[in-house]
C-alpha cells in the first residue's frame, strides 16, 4: 500500500548475515526496513541509494520530509518496495502550480493522508485544500486522487455526475473509425485524464525482422474534462433524473489503516 508518512528517524542497520539495510521509522512510530541494492546496475539506477551516496552515506536528508512510499509486511516486519515521492507536499504542490488551479489527477495518495490528518470532510465528501487558487478540493475515485476548483452548480461534468452523462451520452455511441488500422474507436471514463475520452487504437507494423518500432496500443483523447460545462441537453437530463445527486459514497472511500496491509 502506497501512503504518505513523515520520516521521524532514518538510519543504515545490518542483518543478522551482514547485509546492509535501510531504517526508516514514519510518523514517529514504526520502522520500515529494506536491503542495500547490491549489483553495480541496481545501484546505478536506484534513487534512494543515489541520494544516499550523494549525501556522504547518510540518510538525514529524509528527516522530516513526508515521503510517499510503498510498504508492506513480511515475515521479517515492515518493508518498503519504493518511495515515489521524497518530499510529497512539495511535489503535490508543483502538480497544483503547474496545473494553475485546474483539475488533475495525481499519483500522490493525498487524499488518505489529509483523511489520515483529520481534515474536516465536504458534504460532497472532498476535502478542501489550502491554495492560491480559490477553493481546491481533493476527491478519490477508483483509488485515483483528483484536485479540482469546486463548483456547486449542476452545469459542469463532476465526479458525482459523470458516470450519469457517461451512461446517458456516450456509452456504446457508434464512432467511425479514428484509429490508424481502421479499428472503431470507443468512449470510456478514465479519472486518470480526469474526464470522458475517446479511446483510438494506434498500430504500426515496421515489417522488419524485429519488432523494434511496432506499436499497437490504444490512446485516450480527452473530450470532455471535470469542470467542462455541459451542454443544454445533458443539463435538462441531469435536472429531470432524480438519481442527478448521486452519492460520492461509491466513488470516495475512506483509507485503509496500516492493520490492514
Amino acid at each position: 500500500m502506497i501512503n504518505i508518512y513523515k520520516v521521524t528517524s532514518a538510519i543504515i542497520g545490518t542483518t543478522k548475515n551482514g547485509y546492509q539495510i535501510y531504517k526508516i521509522q514514519l510518523n514517529n512510530s514504526f520502522w520500515a526496513t529494506k536491503l542495500l541494492p547490491l549489483r553495480k546496475n541496481d545501484k546505478k539506477y536506484n534513487t534512494l541509494y543515489n541520494l544516499y551516496i550523494e549525501n556522504n552515506k547518510s540518510l538525514d536528508f529524509l528527516i522530516n520530509k513526508h515521503v510517499s512510499i510503498s510498504l508492506h509486511k513480511t515475515e521479517y516486519g515492515i518493508e518498503f518496495s519504493s518511495i515515489d515521492s521524497f518530499d510529497a507536499l512539495k511535489d503535490f504542490e508543483k502538480e497544483l502550480d503547474i496545473s494553475s488551479g485546474n483539475v488533475f489527477a495525481t499519483k500522490l495518495p493525498i487524499y488518505d493522508f489529509l483523511y489520515k490528518k483529520g481534515r474536516p470532510i465536504e458534504n460532497d465528501k472532498s476535502i478542501k485544500i489550502s491554495s492560491r487558487y480559490g477553493d481546491m478540493r481533493i476527491s478519490k475515485a477508483d483509488r485515483v486522487n483528483i484536485c479540482y476548483p469546486y463548483n456547486d452548480e449542476q452545469d459542469c461534468l463532476k465526479l458525482n455526475n459523470i458516470n450519469l452523462i457517461f451512461d446517458k451520452f456516450y456509452k456504446d455511441v457508434s464512432l467511425s473509425a479514428h484509429s490508424t488500422n481502421g479499428d472503431k474507436s470507443y468512449y470510456k471514463v478514465n479519472l486518470e485524464k480526469v474526464g470522458i475520452v475517446r479511446m483510438d487504437n494506434h498500430y504500426k507494423l515496421s515489417y522488419k525482422m524485429t519488432a523494434s518500432g511496432d506499436r499497437d496500443e490504444w490512446i485516450p483523447v480527452v473530450i470532455k474534462k471535470i469542470g467542462d460545462k455541459l451542454s443544454e441537453e445533458q443539463i435538462d437530463y441531469l435536472k429531470n433524473n432524480h438519481c442527478v445527486q448521486l452519492s460520492q459514497d461509491k466513488l470516495v472511500t475512506a483509507p485503509p489503516t496500516f492493520d490492514d496491509l
